[in-house]
């Protein structure tokens, strides 16, 4: 069953953290929209896992294959107008490494088993996963794309994170590094 978000431009994500694939749905974009994709790939690389010491050590490629709605030519995409399907293989799952039957500590588990009964599949966190944070940053990295056609850019800044401040951006300001 899909998890949608969104009116205007609608997301459908599908899967689990230890599923073959995990799959999105995205409806909504206009037709001949152009997607670079070095820049899609420069800006969902940046939630991949194995980064740091704080992120999970899980290797993942995160390649999406395109299954509908885009074509490819000179080294771009072009939208049709028609839903973008798209998945992801999970190629570093290990379900047996989970007891599904023990809701783990501040994760979604407990809400997962109450709100979809005792079959729902809670390894790894399942649906409700880090895991499918790698179909949302698929379409916002589309959707930020389509923004900048419309002359609209989207930027996030962290000013103090536990004492450590940096430099205030110029909130109006074009110059927002982009990926």
């Amino acid at each position: 069953m899909p998890y949608p978000f969104g009116n205007n431009l609608r997301l459908d994500i599908c899967g689990g953290s230890h599923d073959p694939e995990i799959t999105m749905t995205l409806s909504g974009l206009p037709a001949g929209l152009a997607i670079d994709p070095a820049q899609l790939r420069a800006f969902t690389s940046r939630r991949a896992p194995g980064q740091n010491a704080w992120s999970s050590p899980r290797r993942e490629a995160d390649v999406p294959e395109f299954l509908g709605g885009v074509s490819e030519r000179d080294g771009m995409l072009y939208t049709d107008g028609t839903p973008i399907r798209a998945r992801i293989r999970n190629t570093n799952a290990r379900p047996s490494d989970y007891d599904s039957d023990v809701p783990r500590p501040g994760h979604a588990d407990l809400a997962g088993r109450l709100k979809y009964g005792k079959d729902v599949d809670l390894r790894g966190g399942g649906h409700f996963s880090g895991r499918l944070t790698a179909l949302t940053c698929l379409a916002g990295g589309i959707c930020l794309q389509y923004l900048a056609t419309k002359g609209i850019c989207i930027g996030a800044h962290a000013l103090t994170i536990g004492g450590v401040s940096d430099t205030p951006l110029d909130p109006v300001s074009k110059d927002f590094p982009t990926f």
